[in-house]
């Protein structure tokens, strides 16, 4: 009977290591995709609200593209490390009070903003990405100039990336044994981004079927020839738009955030000790 016992108290913890670190890892797992869906959710609802405030502003179309770049926890990760985390959102307002545009002309005006973290990427005074012109036709047939921005159609990013973790224990005849873990994190982020400008001209009539037209695009680096709806022509060169730079640092609550990195790598230290008796 003592036998029996013993094999059935044997077979219940084997069983618990078994399925109990199963059930942990379901639950890591589980808490690492909810953690990136409020992640993903958060930058949808904040590029909106960037955008409805800059169309406002500008009382024209704005589209807003935003990125955050961010580390989620990892179960696999070292301790206090976590993973690098990119989740991103565009959003498009158009916003009009009585006529579109600045009231002060006629011409037709688009906006686009990219934003990495809280860094606004190639911004022109205040003004988003570079715009170039283009000839719109209505569906009346009357032409005009309108401001168009450039598009990003690809990014490099270089991301250098340093962590270490050491543990340590010290023990003594009547202080027990201090552990203590300690992890070293240090990582930087440089994004250059890639953009082109479609010179494709709108035509809105009846004649032209309504279609959109194949686009003709116009890359970094390049000229097209520009001729207004008053005949007049000028060469527009499509300028590179500069990438830029973030950092890794610890914020108050101590989780790890990126900001505008322009010097030497912050290095993020973390720390924790504890003490057993011998």
């Amino acid at each position: 009977m003592k036998s029996l016992l013993t094999k059935k108290s044997g077979q219940a913890a084997v069983e618990l290591a078994i399925f109990g670190s199963l059930i942990l890892l379901a639950f890591s797992m589980l808490l690492m995709y909810g953690q990136r869906l409020d992640n993903q959710q958060q930058v949808k609802m904040e590029a909106f609200r960037r955008a409805m405030q800059k169309a406002y502003e500008r009382n024209g179309s704005v589209s807003y593209t935003l990125k955050k770049e961010g580390r989620t926890f990892n179960l696999f990760s070292g301790f206090g490390q976590g993973q690098p985390s990119t989740v991103g959102s565009t959003a498009s307002v158009l916003w009009q009070k009585g006529l579109p545009g600045d009231q002060n002309n006629e011409t037709s005006e688009s906006y686009a903003f990219n934003a990495i973290n809280d860094q606004e990427v190639g911004s022109v005074n205040s003004k988003g990405l570079p715009r170039y012109p283009k000839i719109q036709i209505n569906a009346m047939g009357n032409k005009s100039d309108v401001w168009v921005p450039v598009s990003i159609y690809s990014e490099d990013q270089q991301r250098k990336e340093f962590a270490s973790n050491t543990v340590t224990k010290e023990e003594s005849p009547s202080g027990g044994i201090v552990n203590t873990r300690k992890s070293e994190l240090s990582d930087t982020i440089t994004t250059t981004p890639h953009v082109r400008m479609d010179i494709t001209e709108g035509d809105a009539t009846k004649d032209s079927g309504h279609y959109v037209p194949d686009p003709n695009y116009v890359y970094e680096n390049e000229s097209y020839t520009f001729t207004d709806s008053s005949g007049n022509s000028q060469n527009k060169n499509v300028v590179v738009v500069p990438g830029t730079t973030l950092g890794a640092y610890a914020t108050d609550d101590n989780r790890v955030d990126y900001r505008e990195n322009t010097g030497t790598p912050n290095t993020i230290s973390k720390e924790r000790s504890w003490q057993t008796d011998n």
